[in-house]
């Protein structure tokens, strides 16, 4: 499935799919150039959904919110499961997805170059989101303990320089959120709706409400309200614990909360952070919703 051994500048190994464009390991044995294949020619109805930005910037979560307006439901939407997987990236065959009976959420991490041509040939619509970097990397480097499937945990100095370098699984991260902006910039006629993690935490029910009228679920505020609470992400873990136990959920829902970040960087650490994204964004519009302080 031609894995590609990358090795970060302390000699740890990093292991993707592809050397440019960086998927994370997989289960299956498909070549790149088939899955590439499979993503460009996935097809979408119109009114489909997709999440996207970049790890562990609250796809999952946005994700499950969006599903339950979609649906009209405060039941979770079905992950992963062999037919009913709802990340783009990792569709495949064998990995198949809800069938297009009606509108699906999907999520998804790539680029807005690299998603299926349908995204653009019939104006699916598509809800961004992005989060401090900071909080991004720290709830990126927990999960990496946890998540053996993808064997890369260094010490969180060689891990946080890693990420300043050229980043993991998706690439450069720096690049993954400047990119989008440019990709949103550069389609006007593309409905698109930009958020960030910051503002779903502290504004959730305004958000979720200007996100059903983007969709024009018409579920209204009320709604709105109930589908937050659901999914604080206690009882997001306690819902998915509710419906299969013997799945380690915490790998996916860890503390949920803004500025985790200070517990972790030290002020070198922070200071070589705030120059990288300097340079790295410079020209970035949203570059103060990083809170460079």
């Amino acid at each position: 499935m031609d894995m590609v051994c990358i090795k970060d500048k302390f000699g740890n190994d990093r292991w993707f799919i592809g050397e440019d464009i960086r998927l994370p390991p997989s289960v299956e044995n498909l070549s790149l150039a088939d899955r590439l294949s499979f993503i460009h020619n996935f097809d979408l109805r119109p009114d489909d959904v997709i999440v996207a930005g970049y790890m562990r910037s609250g796809n999952n979560w946005l994700h499950q919110m969006i599903y339950m307006l979609l649906e009209g439901t405060l039941d979770p939407p079905p992950l992963f499961g062999p037919d009913s997987n709802v990340n783009l990236e990792f569709a495949s065959d064998t990995i198949r997805v809800l069938p297009p009976v009606k509108p699906r959420a999907f999520f998804t991490h790539l680029l807005f170059k690299d998603l299926p041509k349908a995204v653009t040939e019939k104006k699916v619509k598509v809800v961004h989101i992005t989060r401090n970097l900071k909080d991004v990397f720290v709830s990126l480097y927990c999960i990496s303990e946890k998540y053996s499937f993808v064997p890369y945990y260094p010490p969180w100095p060689e891990f946080l320089s890693t990420m300043l370098d050229d980043g993991l699984s998706y690439g450069d991260v720096f690049h993954h959120v400047t990119s989008w902006e440019k990709a949103i910039d550069d389609h006007p006629e593309h409905p698109f709706y930009c958020v960030t993690y910051e503002e779903l935490t502290q504004n959730g029910v305004d958000q979720l409400e200007r996100i059903d009228q983007f969709l024009e679920t018409h579920r209204g505020r009320p709604f709105c309200q109930a589908v937050v609470e659901k999914c604080r992400i206690n009882n997001m873990l306690n819902l998915r614990m509710a419906h299969n136990a013997t799945f380690d959920w915490t790998i996916f829902y860890r503390k949920g909360i803004v500025g985790d970040w200070k517990n972790w960087f030290t002020v070198a650490q922070n200071e070589e952070f705030e120059e990288v994204v300097r340079k790295k964004m410079a020209g970035y519009k949203s570059l103060l919703r990083y809170q460079l302080e």
